[in-house]
């Protein structure tokens, strides 16, 4: 059993976003990314994505939708579907990703 806390050791930096494994088996991965202010080219992913908004607030781009997330808001992110961070601030995200 392995214990983590997201609010833990949290160092923000300016070059790119900081991203860090809590938890990984042969269903899923969790990690936690810390972003100052990044952003990001689009994304696909292979598998569901579910993402948290532990801390800060984030925009993102999704299928030509603008989507705002503050703290406590949690997205579920379907397989294959293009998506891209538009703009954040000081975001702590949790994020796990389906294997299957």
């Amino acid at each position: 059993m392995k214990r983590f806390n997201i609010f833990e050791n949290v160092h923000f930096s300016e070059d790119k976003e900081i991203e860090e494994i809590i938890f990984e088996n042969q269903n899923i991965k969790a990690i936690r990314i810390v972003s100052l202010n990044q952003k990001t080219d689009f994304m696909k992913e292979e598998n569901l994505e579910l993402v948290l908004v532990a801390r800060g607030k984030a925009k993102l781009l999704i299928n030509d939708e603008i989507i705002n997330l503050k703290e406590g808001d949690f997205l579920e992110i379907p397989a294959h579907t293009s998506h891209k961070i538009i703009e954040q601030e000081n975001v702590i995200w949790y994020c796990i990703f389906s294997k299957k």
